[in-house]
This record gives C-alpha cells, structure tokens and sequence, in this order.
C-alpha cells in the first residue's frame, strides 16, 4: 500500500503541470531561559521532560532542536526567528522572560505553533500558554504543613495574597485553630528572623534567591522545617537544604512537553480557552490533572496521606 501511494506521487510529481505543495514536517524547538541546563529549575525540569519525549516518540536531530540565549531581548528575538525560519513547527519557549519575544514572532510566523513555559498572558491563537495553578500548590502545602507542625504554629512567607489565602484553607481544613503567620518577604532578613520565633514549619513562595533558606539554617537549624518549590526555587534542590527541605511543591514538566511534542508531530496544538474575554489559549495544569504536586523527603504518616487525597478531592470539586 506504502509502495503504491509512493508510485502515484511520483507519477503526479512527473506528468502534472506543477508539484503539490508538501505540508511541513514536524520538529520541535526549545528555547532555554538564561543559565541553560544546570540551572536546578525549569530549564533542567524542560530539558529532563523533552528528554523523555524524545524517548516516548524517537526524535532524533534535526527533528529537535536545543537553544540558549544570553538573555537580552535581541538575542531571544534572534533565536526565536532562526528557529521559526528553520521550519520548527513548534517552538516551546522557556519562561515568561520570552512573553514580549514570543508575542511578537507569533505575529510574524502565523504557521508556526509556539508554546511558553509558566505564563498565561499571550493573545494569540498559535500561540500555547503552559499555566500552572499555584494556589492548588499553596494548598496542598498547607495541609501538608498543618499535619506535620507538631506546635501548631506554621508560617507563609511571601507577598502573593493569593496563596496566602489557599494556604490558610489548607492548613485549617483539617486544624481549623492551628496559628498562621504571615511573613511578608522580600522584606528586611532581620523582620523575617524576628517572625518565624515560635514556628516549626514554613511554606516559602520566595524564588529570588537563597536568603529564606539562609536565615532558617543558620538561625534556626533543627526548629523549622522548610515547605520549599521546584522548580521555581533553584535553591531547594542543593544539597545544602536538604536538611531543612521537609518537602517541595512541583510544577510537573513532564506532562505539558509530553502533549505539546504530541499535538505537534499529530499536527495539532494545545489551544484549551484560558481566558475567553482576552482570547487566550492553551492549557492549565494543576493538583487533579497532575501538572502541580508535593513530595516529601520524610515517610509520611497514615493521618496526611488521608488529608492529602481529601484535599485533592475539594480541589478537583472546587
């Protein structure tokens, strides 16, 4: 049957009078946030996912293809042409360092899909937002602090009103009386020293750098314990906090790279209404489709695996 159809276009590509355009073959671009791999976030948790897409589906070069970039606003701008102009047909870009780049060449390269890791704010219709939930992540955290807080006394410390809110529901879903402090940060290190007295365990949203995991294991060592994220917190992932990381709440890359790659070599795109009034398209990852959840560095007890599937049950209920 193969051999046939093979015959019949060639015998068209012979005698007809033109050739019949051929639809593009599919490959698939990555283009890095700055740092490239090594960085411990979501350029490795990318990188990792593509790999195993690669396994999945046997792409080979020049099918996909890996990019860096400098970080300046003509480089990406640049890389993101190249790309485009090379006949990627999907090219996922890293990081909502890319959202202005992005926006851009999607206007100039309608044929082309593009996808942007970790962002919901592009209006175009070729154009996949991989957003993830963070208030279910600040949730599951919360009840994964409450549980473990042998006090009863835990801390949020960030500046997302937001996931203060979620986290709070979390942890009083179970502990309804349980004490919640609100740490403002990035604040001055001496306010957030001062806050966390009387805490055992904290839930930071803070991904600037490492200051939060500095004050907790030298001020203090063995009395807090750390809810940390992945892979937005590089820092979390160093052997250094491990002794103060009780757990970490995870954007899962694996599964957003795994369905892009797909759609893309199906010739299809990931375009689920994120925002029908602005016209943005995409697809949301969150705790019930398993794009956000939590691990732990300790064995978890009977009473919080309980809390956990009650809290993914509220969360897929709303």
């Amino acid at each position: 049957m193969r051999s046939r159809a093979l015959l019949i276009a060639l015998t068209i590509s012979l005698f007809s009078p033109f050739t019949p355009a051929i639809a593009a073959e599919p490959k698939v671009a990555i283009a890095y946030d700055i740092g490239f791999l090594g960085d411990n976030s979501f350029n490795d948790a990318v990188h990792l996912a593509l790999k195993a897409a690669k396994k999945k589906y046997g792409l080979v070069e020049p099918f996909v293809r890996e990019v860096p970039t400098n970080g300046t606003a003509v480089d990406r701008l640049t890389r993101l042409r190249f790309l485009a102009k090379s006949g990627y047909t999907l090219i996922i870009a890293v990081g909502p360092g890319y959202r202005q780049t992005v926006a851009r060449v999607s206007k100039e390269y309608t044929e082309t899909q593009f996808a942007i890791i970790n962002d919901k704010s592009i209006a175009q219709l070729n154009v996949s937002n991989v957003y993830f939930r963070e208030d279910h992540g600040a949730y599951l955290a919360g009840v994964a602090a409450a549980n473990l807080s042998k006090r009863k006394s835990i801390a949020f410390i960030g500046s997302e009103p937001e996931l203060l809110e979620s986290f709070t529901k979390g942890a009083r879903a179970n502990f309804p009386k349980i004490k919640i402090k609100n740490v403002s940060y990035p604040d001055s290190v001496e306010s957030l020293r001062s806050q966390l007295n009387g805490v055992d365990i904290a839930y930071s949203t803070w991904d600037g750098d490492p200051s939060v995991v500095a004050v907790i294991s030298e001020g203090f060592a063995g009395k807090i314990k750390l809810i940390s994220e992945i892979p937005d917190q590089y820092f979390a992932q160093i052997p250094q906090t491990k002794s103060i990381v009780v757990a970490t709440v995870s954007k899962q890359m694996t599964k957003p790279i795994s369905q892009l790659v797909s759609a893309a070599l199906e010739s299809r795109a990931i375009i689920d209404v994120l925002d029908d009034a602005e016209g943005i398209y995409g697809r949301e990852y969150n705790a019930t489709n398993g794009g956000v959840g939590i691990t732990f560095n300790i064995a978890v007890n009977s009473s919080l695996k309980s809390q956990l599937r009650q809290a993914l049950l509220q969360l897929k209920q709303g």
